[in-house]
């Protein structure tokens, strides 16, 4: 009886030396884990020239060990999966692109600080160039900050937070909030297998 061989699955991660690339590493390994890639590649990119060779080896030292330390512990990189780190040299959104065509990649992780700003220009571009013209899906990988202001989008209600994890989710609004959302809203029941309507007065 024959056996179909699984898809290889490539995840590529952007990383550099910063918190949010830390957060990169964890989810790529993550990633590698649920779908069960069988390679999982780390990019990381010198804004400078290669320089000599001595300097070229030390920065290398110093990558392996940044990211030999993030990719040990008890939820490590799966024993089925090869992990491959490469460096280059040259414009970081351009050689991202590049190396996920030239692996075939399946799925890419890049990071972005979420600024405004110059600083949304230097740190954001990256991420937004890998978007726009990479060849597979992108995952931009960012530090949870809900609290943030965010233009006509007012944050979350601490009291409608509050009840949602009071209540494990079952009541999604506080009591003042749940007059706002009282309309019909479609829902999939997982146990029916269907969709469903219900008027959520909560």
């Amino acid at each position: 009886m024959s056996t179909i061989q699984a898809t290889p699955i490539t995840v590529l991660a952007a990383i550099d030396f910063s918190d949010v690339s830390s957060l990169v590493v964890t989810y790529a390994v993550e990633m590698a884990r649920q779908r069960h890639a069988n390679e999982i590649h780390f990019l990381h990119v010198n804004h400078g020239p290669l320089g000599d060779e001595e300097a070229q080896e030390a920065r290398r030292a110093e990558l392996l060990e940044w990211l030999g330390a993030r990719l040990q512990g008890r939820d490590g990189v799966p024993h089925t999966a090869k992990v491959v780190c490469h460096e280059a040299s040259g414009d970081p959104g351009t050689l991202i692109v590049e190396m996920a065509s030239d692996l075939l990649s399946d799925v890419v992780l890049v990071g972005t600080h979420g600024r405004k700003g110059m600083q949304r220009i230097l740190l954001g571009s990256v991420s937004e160039f890998v978007v726009r013209y990479c060849g597979c899906p992108v995952v931009v990988v960012r530090p949870k900050m809900h609290e943030q202001s965010v233009p006509q989008i007012a944050p979350p209600c601490p009291l409608c937070v509050e009840t949602r994890v009071n209540s494990h989710g079952e009541t999604l609004w506080c009591e003042q909030h749940s007059k706002k959302h009282d309309r019909r809203h479609t829902y999939y029941n997982t146990r029916l297998s269907s969709w469903g309507t219900q008027r959520m007065i909560l």
